[in-house]
């Protein structure tokens, strides 16, 4: 199994336009490459670069039997699935299904974006999981995007990490890896005032899903996972002004958690809520010396 790099990070909405409109206006994240002709036609979709060759893929469907439509009517709207791309789904899937493990109707589905399959949240580690490897009709990252800003509003420039909340760190992390053959790796036990169990695992383009276990009943996680069980629970989008984006913020009265800029562990951080930006939480955050980095190696 050869995980190439995280391509996208999937969300299901309701109201398709109103929510590209506050990608804009909260985060000056730009849509692009609209369609309206996937999911036998039951569907809308657009995507939002996120500067390091992956995107967000925004969804609207209205058909019952997708499985889009029925993440929302069980988990309402937000974080659906991460997309991982490979270069060679058959190998993937033939692994994980030798190891007992179910492939969404069994089978490799040759879509419009790629060669896809799919490992459902009760397979994985409590999220849907895509496996994509693209073909002639697949959309790519633009080649004539630069290295400059993501946001028209803001400093931000990459995805820096994806989130997510599980009930027991080194059972998620040991399945992930017996999954997609990804180790994870920097294990801390000193997080979230001595609550918190967390690691990463590195996702091939400068970024990481970060794994966090918090038993905290005050903490945002903690809140997060007891209201929705294990699932994705925010994207961080690295920013290089990071008080100069929250005076934006305030100047047009979009609120950030507790109204302050963290001096965390992992750099400076603010939150924006679902109910106050967009459908899921939004971390923006500035590295300082001690934070997390890509590793060079």
């Amino acid at each position: 199994m050869t995980i190439i790099r995280v391509q996208h990070i999937g969300i299901a909405v309701r109201d398709f336009q109103g929510t590209l409109d506050k990608f804009e206006k909260v985060y000056g994240l730009s849509s692009r490459d609209f369609r309206d002709d996937q999911g036998k036609g039951y569907q809308h979709d657009s995507r939002i670069l996120l500067g390091n060759d992956c995107w967000i893929h925004v969804v609207h469907n209205w058909d019952p039997n997708s499985r889009v439509y029925q993440f929302m009517e069980k988990h309402g709207e937000g974080l659906e699935h991460i997309a991982l791309e490979t270069d060679d789904i058959e190998a993937d899937v033939k692994r994980i299904r030798d190891m007992g493990i179910p492939i969404f109707q069994d089978k490799i589905f040759d879509a419009n974006d790629g060669y896809e399959a799919f490992v459902y949240p009760d397979d994985a580690i409590g999220f849907t999981i895509e496996l994509i490897q693209p073909h002639d009709t697949s959309w790519v990252y633009p080649d004539d995007v630069g290295d400059e800003p993501i946001s028209n509003k803001m400093g931000l420039v990459r995805l820096h990490h994806i989130g997510v909340g599980v009930d027991d760190l080194q059972v998620a992390c040991d399945h992930f890896e017996k999954l997609f053959d990804m180790p994870a790796r920097d294990f801390r036990d000193d997080q979230g005032q001595g609550m918190q169990l967390d690691a990463r695992v590195l996702l091939g383009n400068e970024c990481w899903l970060h794994i966090v276990q918090n038993w905290n009943s005050e903490s945002r996680v903690n809140k997060f996972f007891q209201e929705r069980g294990p699932e994705l629970e925010h994207l961080a989008l690295q920013t290089t002004t990071i008080e100069e984006d929250v005076q934006y913020l305030r100047d047009n009265a979009i609120p950030v958690f507790q109204d302050k800029i963290f001096d965390a562990n992992d750099g400076y951080e603010a939150f924006v809520y679902p109910d106050d930006g967009v459908t899921f939480t939004i971390e923006l955050i500035q590295p300082h010396e001690h934070s997390w980095a890509y590793p060079e190696d």
